[in-house]
């Protein structure tokens, strides 16, 4: 036999040491490399922002805005590398998010963002220090929480022990300790006493600043050596502050700052308050930056508590919550069960279509390409770790893997039994055994090389665009698209190179006797397959195909017509679509937000209510159930500031109880109602993966009050949806706030604006005396008015101002005192005013894109006609769906563009192409079908999961037109030849399409929450490929012969015209 013996793929064949030294090792590197793979929930995307956070402690919002933003955003205009500047005005804190351009280096934007900021001169005198860094891009790994009766004290003192031991471990890079007060000395000075020794409190203040303090002063240079000189005097604790000399008298007496003021060495005003389980506690969050593993991390801490709550006073306990390493391995167990099922599930199918010595080389290839790709997930551009999208996409490309495989295996197999019925049939020896040669496997694999390699080239180009998304997803679809491309890439390795050399000596003839009872079932349900496949062919698909060619058009319009069905699904609400898909939690978080100027009484209340009714749910539900646990593992909240707390609730393992997580947070929704002087209230048990609520929409303007108006009318305009909820209006209605204008008399004084104010925060906020670091920790000493006499408008309006000459004055002589309302924050974007209106959405009643689009088309035109000068735009979630949207469809795009590349060249056609992608569009009908009969919304994984069809179902396809081009030569039609590579390719073409379906199978039917919001990519996935294979072997025949219609049509014009 004459063949071709030259080439990578003869050679390995030829030389089946290389091909089998090859294999191994690409396993042993994938082996060594899963040691190293670090381990987390989901990926993490890169966080290219810069934040810059200023604090200017005890200004209002509209004060923060004006002195510290403006002039930011003045200096920080026009900066290269800058996408956007986002900034946000709150109470005591200015903070502007820098969105950095794409393959810019931050460091150098970085220092760039500082050298402006630095160089601004006009920033109030009271700022602090504005504080330059890169979003941190780090991710929850567990908290540790001590309970139990401490004094505030104990607690501060334990609390940072604990926090030190914990940072010391080596395995942990990042924590924050929770539920404990900062330490301040507060130095308080009655009016009355200050009137009694004619003092201001600026003065006790430089007093105090002179008189604590530590300064070098030089040194000795002595004969016998040198001598350091100090003065030492600094102040460390409030009995320190308390003898230091105010005044002395000439009879020698001295006023002592204890004579005229209270010294409170404590904590701050504004308590922390920390619940664990109902009890008072502190707590440590643990964290993991890139890189780390999280389980590595967990079982550190882990052992850590286990030795520490030995060590710990009695009546004190310690725990470990919302361990996210413990649902991790749950996920990764789910993955890796759906992973095997899928294996076994594809290895049963090639065992059922292949000759067994050829299916279980095939199925070789499936650990050779997975361990391939594990191997540089790592050490490639786009580094992977071990998460859930990862493990699904080993899941989403198991039955693809071997499709290459399948057609050279088949192939050769092919090949081979012509040659040794040839064999047999010249010989009379009936125990004659025909061995395959090397030469016989190179000639039926390079038969198939080019559209097999091609084949799989079409899948990665398919999903390599995906890498490039960028985005919200863009973790994810890096995270899929790189393990796919590897396993595609490695599995050419294994076909080409490692799986022809061991199907060299395949034996036919001799004894036909099974040698045991496994291989005789085996072979039985083979010949029944084989059997009932060629009758379903010859008797079923033939005549059926040759009747759809006979009437190809009217074909060609049912299948047009059905495509159109399925696209008019979206638009009559039959297929739901929601494009960022909910992440399903393991636990309950809430949110509560006060309205600025809310008392500590009525925040530590509505915390309290909140904590009430969850343990109410879980009442209510054992009284339902007796025989079942608490629904709560356990419970955790921590107030953020004095207006804003978070709540965590750890459920028990899902296994355990009948209510899911979804249902419990109703319930808890349902029993707090709405809790009075609130001004943020939201519940989630689940998260979108674009981040943030489902609706955003932005308004943007330079007129406060109409842009205020105009998001109130947005606001309440929502609230008309059914299903739309947690409506958060940004900017807010502010706490009430004292208003402090002079009178004409107060120039006469030589009293300034600056003057009165300085005095009165003096007074209300304080001096800040200085810091002192004692031991581990900063505290501040501040001079300021004793409590009592900061509690109401009375002490105020009592207060006197001194002149420059002394003089003191009451503040009503020199100034106007009324109260207003003011803003509880200020949001710009770009510099101008922006006023964000969120809600989230309940996907079983109203689809966020509708409300959006909506209010869009029918309620922002006479918005904007209203208040002229405010703009409209989306924003957060709703703003990066649109954006995602763009990006895909480019992505979508380029694929098809490359796939149409890689068809055309070895098909040197321009139309063939475009007849064996034309599959593409109907695989979105099985889409759409599989996302009904599941009751899924189509997101955009779903979307994703199209884009990566589009390159699985042209490889059937072009198996077909390849073979029905050879089958041309030796037919006297083009009817014949395409019932002929119908006949011929039927059984590849199924198997290919089985083998991707049936790996994806178990994923579909899985039932943890953690799974639902990659089941639509594998849905798009397998139901698609399933439909579009059954177009494939109908609607491409009739395709080719619709193209050779016109191009005799074609031919005769052109003669005509000559």
């Amino acid at each position: 036999m004459q063949t071709n013996n030259n080439g990578l793929i003869a050679w390995f064949t030829q030389n089946p040491v290389a091909a089998n030294l090859l294999m191994v090792f690409i396993l042993c590197a994938g082996l060594l490399a899963v040691g190293d793979l670090s381990k987390e929930m989901f990926p993490r995307g890169d966080n290219d922002s810069i934040e810059v956070t200023a604090v200017y402690t005890g200004a209002a919002p509209i004060e923060v805005e004006k002195a510290v933003i403006l002039p930011m955003e003045a200096a920080l205009q026009g900066l290269k590398g800058i996408k956007e500047i986002r900034a946000n005005a709150s109470r005591n804190v200015a903070y502007l998010r820098l969105e950095v351009e794409p393959g810019e280096n931050i460091n150098e934007l970085m220092a760039a963002v500082e050298n402006r900021i630095d160089s601004i001169i006009n920033l109030p005198d009271d700022l602090e220090k504005p504080t330059v860094k890169r979003i941190d891009n780090y991710g929850w790994a567990l908290g540790v929480a001590v309970s139990g009766e401490m004094d505030e004290r104990t607690r501060k003192e334990m609390g940072q022990q604990m926090y030190d031991e914990i940072m010391e471990l080596p395995e942990v890079k990042r924590a924050q300790l929770w539920g404990v007060d900062d330490y301040e000395i507060s130095i308080e000075v009655k009016e009355s006493r200050l009137r009694e020794f004619n003092l201001t409190l600026a003065e006790v203040a430089q007093v105090l600043r002179s008189s604590s303090l530590d300064l070098p002063a030089g040194m000795i240079k002595a004969a016998n050596g040198n001598v350091l000189v100090r003065t030492q005097g600094k102040a460390y604790t409030g009995d320190d502050f308390a003898g230091i000399v105010m005044r002395s008298r000439e009879d020698g007496s001295q006023l002592l700052l204890s004579d005229i003021a209270t010294i409170k060495d404590a904590f701050t005003e504004s308590p922390s308050l920390l619940h664990f389980d109902r009890a008072k506690s502190f707590s440590v969050g643990i964290f993991t930056l890139p890189d780390q593993d999280i389980i590595t991390i967990s079982s550190a801490v882990k052992q850590y508590v286990a030795e520490k709550g030995q060590r710990l006073p009695e009546g004190l306990t310690i725990h470990t919550f919302n361990d996210d390493s413990f649902y991790l391995l749950g996920r990764l167990d789910m993955m890796m069960g759906n992973l095997a099922a899928g294996a076994i599930l594809v290895a049963v199918v090639l065992g059922l279509f292949l000759n067994l010595h050829v299916a279980g080389w095939v199925v070789i290839g499936i650990p050779v390409s997975f361990l391939g790709a594990i191997w540089l997930m790592p050490i490639n551009p786009f580094p992977v770790t071990v998460n859930v999208l990862s493990l699904f996409a080993f899941i989403l490309v198991l039955g693809i893997v071997v499709d290459d495989a399948i057609v050279i295996g088949e192939s050769v197999y092919s090949e081979a039994k012509d040659e040794a019925d040839k064999a047999l049939a010249q010989s009379d020896d009936k125990d004659m055994v025909y061995v395959t040669s090397a030469a016989t496997v190179v000639a039926g694999a390079k038969r198939v090389a080019v559209p097999s390699t091609i084949g799989v080239l079409t899948t990665v180009a398919a999903f390599a665009p995906l890498l490039f998304v960028g985005g919200g997803i863009a973790a994810m679809m890096e995270a899929l698209a790189v393990v796919v491309v590897l396993c595609l890439l490695f599995s050419l390795v294994e076909s080409k190179l490692i799986l022809p050399a061991h199907l060299v000596g395949l034996k036919f003839g001799g004894s036909s006797q099974p040698r045991n009872i496994v291989s005789a079932t085996i072979k039985r349900w083979q010949e029944v397959i084989d059997i009932g496949l060629t009758r379903f062919v010859e008797e079923k698909y033939q005549p059926f195909l040759k009747r759809c060619m006979e009437y190809r058009y009217v074909t060609l319009s049912a299948f047009i017509g059905i495509l159109m069905i399925a696209i008019s699904t979206l638009s009559g609400g039959i297929a739901r679509f929601e494009f960022f898909p909910d992440v399903p939690g393991d636990g309950i978080y809430s949110v509560i937000t006060m309205q600025d100027g809310s008392s500590t009484e009525s925040f530590n209340e509505a915390l309290l209510a909140n904590e009430e009714a969850i343990y109410a749910v879980d009442r209510d539900y054992r009284a339902a159930n007796p025989e079942q646990d608490s629904l709560l593992e356990h419970t955790f909240f921590w107030s953020q500031s004095d207006v804003s707390a978070n709540f965590r609730v750890q459920l028990t393992p899902g296994e355990n109880r009948t209510l899911t997580a979804v249902e419990i947070e109703k319930l808890w929704r349902e029993k707090v109602g709405s809790l009075p002087n609130v001004r943020k209230q939201d519940y989630y048990s689940s998260t979108s993966s674009g981040g943030g609520a489902k609706i955003s929409l932005s308004l943007y303007g330079p007129d406060p009050d109409q842009l205020t108006e105009a998001s109130v009318a947005l606001q309440n305009k929502l609230g008309e949806y059914d299903g739309v909820f947690d409506i958060y209006n940004s900017q807010g209605v502010g706490g009430r706030e004292i208003l402090i204008s002079l009178k004409p008399y107060a120039s006469q004084l030589g009293i300034s604006l600056a003057d009165v104010g300085r005095q009165v925060r003096q007074a209300f906020y304080g001096e800040e005396v200085q810091r002192l670091q004692r031991g581990p920790h900063s505290l501040k000493v501040m001079v300021r008015y004793p409590i009592e006499e900061r509690s109401s408008i009375g002490t105020l309006e009592d207060m006197h101002i001194r002149t420059a000459t002394g003089q003191a004055v009451a503040i009503s002589e020199v100034a106007d005192i009324r109260l207003g309302l003011g803003l509880s924050q200020i949001s710009r974007t770009d510099r101008k005013r922006a006023v964000t209106i969120t809600a989230d959405a309940d996907p079983s009643k109203v689809q966020s894109n509708a409300v959006i689009s909506d209010i869009r088309n029918n309620f922002i035109p006479q918005l904007l006609k209203d208040y002229p000068t405010v703009e409209f735009g989306v924003s957060g979630s709703s703003q990066d769906e649109a954006e995602l949207i763009r990006r895909l469809l480019i992505a979508g795009a380029v694929s098809l563009f490359l796939i149409y590349g890689l068809l055309a060249v070895p098909l040197r056609s321009y139309v063939q192409p475009l007849v064996i992608m034309s599959v593409i569009p109907f695989g979105f009908i099985g889409a759409v079908l599989g996302h009904i009969l599941f009751d899924m919304a189509i997101s955009s994984l779903s979307i994703a999961g199209l884009i990566a069809l589009s390159g699985v179902v042209v490889n059937d396809s072009l198996i077909l037109v390849e073979f029905a081009n050879r089958a041309r030569a030796s037919e006297d039609s083009d009817e014949k030849a395409l019932l002929a590579a119908g006949k011929r390719r039927f059984r590849a073409i199924l198997l290919t399409t089985l083998t991707t379906f049936v790996g994806l199978l178990p994923m579909l039917f899985e039932t943890s929450m953690q799974a639902q919001f990659v089941i639509p990519m594998a849905l798009s996935l397998s139901f698609g490929i399933l439909t579009a294979t059954a177009i494939t072997l109908i609607l491409i025949p009739c395709l080719y012969l619709i193209v050779h219609d016109f191009k005799p049509a074609a031919k005769s014009a052109a003669v005509s015209q000559a």
